[in-house]
């Protein structure tokens, strides 16, 4: 199984979301990290399965909680270009500099 990367802006998305769980409910911010964790799994295990929405970026709808994880696959490993809220303008992440 190839490795996941998680790019800068990715990273930048996940402590963003950490942050105001922690701000408003600690509990969650346990329960939002072992998700994203699982889902990272499945994406590994299956990088095909889900939906191109742009390009060779697919999406991955995380259960649970109201993101998307935008992941690219490599021959060297999966790159995870975004963790988006789903309310969020997707121009955002679209405009951010992936793997080439």
């Amino acid at each position: 199984m190839k490795k996941i990367i998680v790019l800068p802006f990715a990273e930048l998305d996940i402590i963003n979301s950490i942050e105001y769980y922690r701000l408003n409910d600690e509990k969650i911010v346990e329960k939002f990290i072992n998700i994203l964790d699982v889902s990272f799994s499945i994406i590994r295990e299956n990088p095909t399965s889900f939906q191109k929405v742009k390009f060779e970026i697919r999406k991955f709808v995380v259960n649970n909680f109201p993101y998307c994880i935008y992941y690219v696959e490599k021959s060297e490993a999966i790159f995870i270009i975004a963790v988006f809220h789903v309310k969020r303008n997707p121009v955002i992440w679209e405009k951010r500099n992936i793997v080439k």
